[in-house]
């Protein structure tokens, strides 16, 4: 059997950066993006629990006075639909788009970042979901009779229910925490760790935006907001010791392979 010729050029390619290893680059952020959608499904009949939970958070909110998302929604929701609606498309389609837009731009402009990136956006996905199954939480778009309003519903577009794209298997009981927010935090990091242009700083706007659209719309809390930022801290700490465990292990090896080097094995003796 004759098998079939590859081009040099189609192998070179193969196991470039931009062949086989991307592919399952890309393989691994669909995958993210899938199981953080998906995953979220798995406590979608933890109903009760999740209102229970609500109760007890918005207590705790009101203990530390920072129970204002309604009064900022009404707010507002008093400017007019337009910024609404906004923010609703914002919650909707920016969290997918802008990720995948900052895995590639990362993978493609700037590969070490690229890496800690990764490494921060895993460890916080994993965290943030095994939250969302040991503490189901119900939205506040749930509690109209606090002053909520469901805007997605009310204004659109919707990213629940009847007419969202994610229609079938996005969990509404999974508020806490807001991986909306958590991932904008690393994009908005890595960015500004990747660049050295002033454009860069402009990337704050992403996690401000998404803060703005996840409280304003009646998706999340503020506690689900800074439950994120805790997680996002505690990734970037774990970044910092595997990157500082690799700089240690780094003049170790070089100092390993310039023995090997100078020191070349003894014939062996018949």
């Amino acid at each position: 059997m004759v098998e079939p010729v590859v081009p040099p050029g189609m192998r070179r390619w193969w196991h470039s950066r931009f062949g086989a290893a991307f592919g399952r680059e890309l393989l691994l952020v669909l995958g993210l993006l899938a199981f953080y959608k998906y995953g979220r499904t798995l406590v979608s009949g933890e109903s009760s629990t999740a209102v229970d939970h609500a109760h007890e958070l918005i207590g705790f909110e009101r203990d530390l006075s920072i129970f204002t998302e309604a009064r900022l929604q009404d707010a507002v929701i008093g400017a007019g639909t337009a910024v609404e609606w906004f923010l609703n498309a914002y919650y909707l389609f920016a969290h997918v788009i802008v990720t995948v837009v900052a895995f590639l731009w990362l993978y493609a402009r700037f590969p070490k970042t690229y890496v800690r990136f990764r490494r921060v956006m895993v460890l916080m996905t994993f965290a943030g979901l095994a939250i969302h199954l040991l503490w189901p939480l119900a939205p506040p778009r749930m509690f109209p009779h606090l002053g909520f309003v469901d805007t997605g519903r009310l204004v659109g577009p919707a990213s629940y229910g009847k007419g969202s794209p994610y229609h079938g298997f996005a969990n509404q009981f999974a508020a806490m925490p807001s991986l909306h927010f958590g991932w904008a935090l690393a994009i908005a990091w890595a960015a500004i760790l990747a660049s050295s242009s002033r454009v860069r700083w402009l990337a704050i706007a992403h996690p401000v935006l998404t803060l703005a659209a996840i409280v304003l719309t009646a998706n999340h809390y503020w506690m689900d907001a800074i439950v994120a930022m805790f997680l996002f801290g505690i990734a970037l700490l774990f970044d910092r010791w595997r990157l500082n465990r690799a700089r240690r292990a780094e003049p170790e090896h070089r100092q390993e392979s310039a023995s090997t080097r100078a020191s070349p094995g003894l014939p062996i003796r018949t």
